[in-house]
């Protein structure tokens, strides 16, 4: 019994000397090192891996070393089986994680009641990589008062700050909200042009959802804020599904104390989920699908009632996994979602004649191909199609370009009342039709190599990928209408006759990447991404490239350490440079090509209506491209620690900084506005510093928790988070004029996303068989914000005083979750649940009104400007403070009002 203790408080510490293990985007392995009784490691063992996620089994056999392993495996629950003759045998259950190893070291012969029992959960702590990762699975998510869609799950990421607002893949992870990345399967569904999130999935559909927040490696890309990734479930030899149905309507919702005015949007979603073998223990099925169906009636806003709108989405799901034999795997999948919105695009100071009706749908296609070669060597190959297709149609139909007529000034476009901020008329665009597509194509591979005490887990990969924006505008009346020039003139903007534009791109990605062990307790990560991307525009059969960044503009070296630091006890000191290079976004193809789609800007007396003029606006014509270009980088520095704390704690701590210099922006050639020229900004800098503490604990005794803490800095004078949705990210109106140049006084300060102190906790207590309860606290920072006035294009951009100098309200917001599940039979599981989000009803002001004064904008200076000096020309720029704004101050948008949710579910 003795030598049996000896072995089990002993093999943490044999398994070091395991070989490093694969892991992919989507899957997770399984390693370990299987003794005898009497502690010498076994060769030749065979180990059988069988599992639900698993047509048929894997098997393997121990090398010299007795280690053996299981590389690219889908999340889910395993049984290894382990035997010798003459050794004899040994089960095991275990858990596989996304991107984790689990490593599991077997003793032949020992039964777990003769010994401390081995955990065949992925382990607390990571200890042979940097990368800082996050996993949430179905289990967790299902009971967890979270919106239950891929954007509701960024809730759950340490230091994100997400308002739960409802604007979909639009949330900062330490850079521009338009940084990240986002995943399904391992494959790309992020928007081709301007990085949000393209497009949902069913609540059924997720296994498991990965989040990496910080030190991303050279094999999963260039993201300079984070990396989620979505895992779908996959059939078994079982049929399994569901069905549910949530009721969200808008009687159950709290008003809004600020408007005393209830939701009146109706929400209702069934949905379902079926999976099962085809051909068992080779090839399964599994498909959802679901309608979200919203009807909002009885609205009313400032200017008085609103006609009804209606918005249905429907969404379709199919995947097949096959598995002909041990040595390959095929994963399949096909998501379709459209919808179609009536009466959409009304604010709280719209007219109802400015709506539109809006219909698009998103398609994903996904392929996956494995291919073992013994325990050493594998490939990979994956291929994704993503679609998303949508346009907006103007309900009013104004003509293009009607007399112009004072009389009828709401009849001419899209018009803003100077006095009231108030919009009537019509949709600035008759149609506004904006296609994507991406075709991506990734294959790795990798291999071990033992070298003495050394081993190298040796990575390779490369990537191709081609994306399409096809783009058409029609202007609706003159477009936009302002008054300007301090009352003098009426200021159009709209979009002339013009071919659709065709804006294309393609990257070209290799990595390589060694993850070497040395000696049992040191752990170096070392990679190396070369990227070349190629900017284009389609002219009939013509693909012109304008624009390439080639592999040696983007050398990204990324190089990190891990040290276990008390042997033996699973934790470890960490620290990694990386640097990332922000190509991803391709809003570049549209936004510098030759022959761009541009808008007119026609002027008007005030006084009699006569056409002043009509001409090309500078700054939407075709730009001149500088000789010397050079691609936006981050650099980025970690330092952390990780540790277990008892059997089902963990705790993980560490600083990120993160530096961002090179921005590109389109800018005049000539002040203070003219043609333009696209360059590097040499006084443009974001920094961000931020300090994450994580306390976790895993389901146990029937509750889990999590705790994380944030103290963060984002700074700097080039904010691209300048609007509310996304903005070119090298084309944006940063920089066209004055009033937005980086160099002016004020520009530098607090950035919007910047949350100095972010601190969430969730959990969930199992109170019975049949009751559970979740529930979620966040408290955060409320959002910077400053006084401004008109800008040379007539936006409130102009800063009065230093960006950030004021601060909304810290705002604190409770979620709750209460679940009945009642088995009936042997396999019919129903569940009740009810979710009130934002249980006590704290409607925190998120935004407040900046504007300091109503005078529309003027483009006449006072003469101090100095050539060559952008910052000047803003200083120099009059400004008219005669029409102060009473409401200075005042709360434009709040936290969302108390809601309850309820939700019927069926599982067999």
């Amino acid at each position: 019994m003795a030598i049996k203790r000896w072995l089990a408080s002993t093999l943490a510490v044999l398994s070091c000397l395991a070989p490093s293990i694969v892991r992919a985007a989507d899957t997770g392995s399984i390693s370990g090192v299987v003794f005898d009784q009497g502690g010498q490691l076994v060769e030749g063992a065979t180990v059988r891996l069988t599992g639900a996620p698993l047509p048929g089994e894997r098997v393997a056999t121990t090398d010299s070393n007795g280690a053996y392993r299981f590389p690219l495996l889908l999340p889910g629950s395993y049984v290894l089986e382990v035997s010798k003759q003459a050794a004899g045998t040994a089960k095991r259950a275990v858990t596989v994680q996304v991107d984790v190893d689990t490593q599991v070291d077997i003793v032949l012969g020992l039964n777990l009641d003769e010994t401390i029992e081995v955990s065949a959960a992925a382990p607390v702590v990571d200890l042979r990589t940097t990368e800082v990762n996050f996993n949430y699975d179905a289990q967790l998510i299902k009971e967890l008062p979270l919106q239950r869609t891929y954007a509701g799950l960024f809730q759950l990421i340490p230091g994100v700050a997400e308002n739960n607002a409802g604007t979909a893949g639009l949330v900062s992870g330490g850079a521009s909200r338009q940084d990240n990345t986002y995943l399904i399967d391992g494959v790309n569904i992020t928007n081709p042009g301007f990085g949000y999130l393209s497009t949902e999935v069913n609540e059924f559909d997720i296994a498991e959802f990965n989040v990496k927040r910080g030190a991303i490696s050279a094999e999963f890309g260039r993201s300079s804020g984070f990396v989620t990734n979505a895992v779908t479930r996959s059939g078994t030899n079982q049929f399994r599904g569901g069905a549910r149905f949530e009721a969200i309507p808008a009687a159950w919702n709290a008003k809004n104390e600020a408007t005393n005015i209830r939701s009146t949007t109706d929400r209702w979603i069934p949905s379902y989920a079926l999976g099962g073998p085809i051909l068992e223990n080779k090839l399964f099925f599994y498909t959802s699908g679901q309608q979200i169906t919203s009807s909002t009636s009885g609205r009313v806003n400032n200017l008085g009632p609103v006609p009804d709108s209606e918005s249905t989405t429907r969404e379709f799901f199919g995947k097949l996994t096959f598995a002909p034999v041990q040595s390959q795997f095929f994963n399949v999948g096909y998501r379709v979602r459209p919808s179609e919105t009536a009466f959409a695009g009304v604010g709280v100071n719209d007219s109802p004649e400015v709506a539109t009706d809006s219909e698009g749908t998103n398609r994903v296609a996904t392929a996956t191909w494995n291919v073992f070669f013994g325990q050493r060597n594998y490939i990979e190959a994956k291929y994704l199609r993503l679609d998303e297709e949508g346009e907006a149609v103007a309900r009013t139909d104004l003509g293009y370009r009607p007399a112009f007529s004072l009389a009828n000034i709401r009849q001419m476009g899209y018009f803003v009342d100077p006095a009231t901020g108030f919009r009537y008329g019509g949709a600035a665009l008759l149609l506004n039709r904006q296609n994507y597509a991406r075709n991506e194509v990734r294959v790795n591979s990798g291999t071990l190599v033992n070298l003495g005490r050394t081993s190298h887990d040796i990575r390779g990969g490369f990537m191709y990928e081609d994306t399409l924006e096809d783009l058409t505008r029609i202007a609706n009346g003159w477009g936009q209408i302002t008054l300007v020039e301090a009352g003098r003139r009426y200021q159009g903007q709209y979009y002339p006759t013009q071919n659709p534009q065709l804006s294309k791109s393609r990257t070209y990605s290799f990595f390589i990447q060694d993850n070497i062990q040395i000696g049992s307790r040191l752990v170096i990560n070392a990679g190396m991404l070369f990227n070349k991307d190629e900017f284009a525009q389609q002219i009939g059969d013509t693909r012109n490239t304008f624009l390439t960044f080639d592999y040696g503009d983007q050398l990204q070296p990324r190089i990190g350490l891990n040290y276990n630091i008390r042997k033996g006890k699973g934790d470890k000191v960490y620290g990694n440079y990386g640097r990332y290079y922000g190509s991803d976004q391709k809003s570049s193809a549209r936004a510098h090509a030759p022959l761009r789609l541009v808008q007119n800007t026609p002027f008007f007396d005030a006084a009699t209506g006569a056409l002043i003029s009509d001409t090309t606006s500078p700054n939407t014509t075709g730009r001149v491209i500088l000789p010397g270009l050079q691609p936006t980088y981050t650099d980025e520095w970690l330092a952390g620690y990780a540790t277990p704390l008892g059997g089902n704690w963990g705790l993980d701590v560490f600083y990120l900084d993160r530096t961002a210099r090179d921005f590109i922006e389109d800018q005049p050639s000539v002040l203070p506005a003219s043609t333009f020229v696209v360059d590097n900004l040499t006084n443009a800098q974001r920094d961000y510093r931020a300090l994450t503490v994580e306390l976790t604990r895993r389901m146990a005794n029937r509750w889990s928790t999590t705790i994380s803490y944030a103290w963060s800095e984002l700074e700097g004078n080039f904010d691209l988070d300048y609007a509310a949705g996304a903005v070119f990210n090298t084309s944006s109106i940063l920089q066209d004029g004055p009033g937005v140049f980086v160099e002016d006084d004020f520009r530098y300060g607090k950035l919007g996303e910047d949350r100095p102190h972010v601190l969430k906790l969730f959990g969930t207590y199992q109170i019975t068989d049949a009751f559970s309860l979740g529930g979620y606290v966040r408290a955060q920072s409320g959002t910077p914000w400053e006084r401004r006035v008109q800008d040379w294009y007539s936006g409130y951009r102009l800063l009065l005083e230093p960006l950030g100098t004021n601060r909304n309200d810290f705002w604190t917001n409770v979620d709750l979750l209460a679940a009945y599940n009642l088995r009936i039979g042997g396999r019919f599981v129903t569940r009740l649940e009810a979710r009130v989000l934002n249980l006590f009803n704290e409607q925190t002001a998120l935004s407040r009104d900046n504007r300091a004064f109503l005078d529309p904008r003027t483009r006449q200076f006072n003469g101090s400007q100095v050539a060559g000096d952008p910052a000047s020309y803003t200083r120099a720029l009059i400004i008219n403070t005669n029409q102060p704004n009473p409401l200075l101050g005042s709360a434009t948008s709040y936290a969302p009002p108390r809601r309850l949710l309820l939700m019927a579910r069926v599982d067999f």
